[in-house]
């Protein structure tokens, strides 16, 4: 049986790959309390220190796989759309360097940027290729490396729902609204 399961999680891996253009949302799922993410609400303008002193966890996951696991944990409870979202911040954060030294570890790892290795070592959460959400995940990743507009250069986001408004969000300019999430860009009102 767990043979079979591997291979009809290859299959499902194999036509994702083919089919990686035909985009179809997916239902949002229940959110887990325990696992809800929430974005730190201090100051997200910056730190004073170099970004080659500021520590940030380990991981032995492959660049992909930590994005997906990132949005994964920041959006499994959001459609593709809110996967998609958070998959192009984090590509945004890369690009423009933003809290990021323009690698994937160096942008979701680096401290207190992404709510869950903020209390969670990587290597704690591994990726299952049963979990269709996780899969979702990936893809949303994948697609986004075009360099497709999908929140208008956000760099930022937070659930107004779960957390209180942050400060940065008080003078970042607003650019979307996916399913709970708001998307903010670099530049000030």
């Amino acid at each position: 049986m767990k043979q079979n399961r591997t291979l009809l999680s290859f299959f499902f891996i194999i036509g994702i790959e083919t089919f990686s253009l035909c985009l179809i949302p997916v239902s949002p799922t229940p959110i887990n309390s325990a696992d809800i993410a929430w974005v730190l609400s201090s100051s997200s303008a910056g730190s004073p220190l170099p970004l080659e002193t500021i520590p940030r966890q380990k991981s032995s996951h492959s660049d992909d796989t930590l994005a997906a696991l990132t949005i994964y944990l920041e959006a499994r409870g959001e459609s593709f759309a809110g996967k998609l979202a958070v998959a192009a911040v984090i590509r945004n954060r890369m690009t423009h360097k933003y809290h990021s030294d323009g690698t994937v570890k160096g942008t979701v790892l680096r401290a207190k940027q992404f709510e869950p290795w903020i209390r969670r070592n990587p290597e704690e959460v591994e990726f299952d290729l049963t979990n269709r959400i996780m899969l979702d995940s990936l893809l949303a990743w994948r697609l986004v490396q075009d360099g497709r507009k999908v929140v208008d250069g956000a760099v930022l986001f937070y659930n107004p729902q779960l957390v209180k408004t942050p400060r940065w969000a008080q003078f970042n300019r607003k650019v979307a609204k996916i399913g709970g999430h708001e998307f903010f860009d670099k530049h000030t009102i």
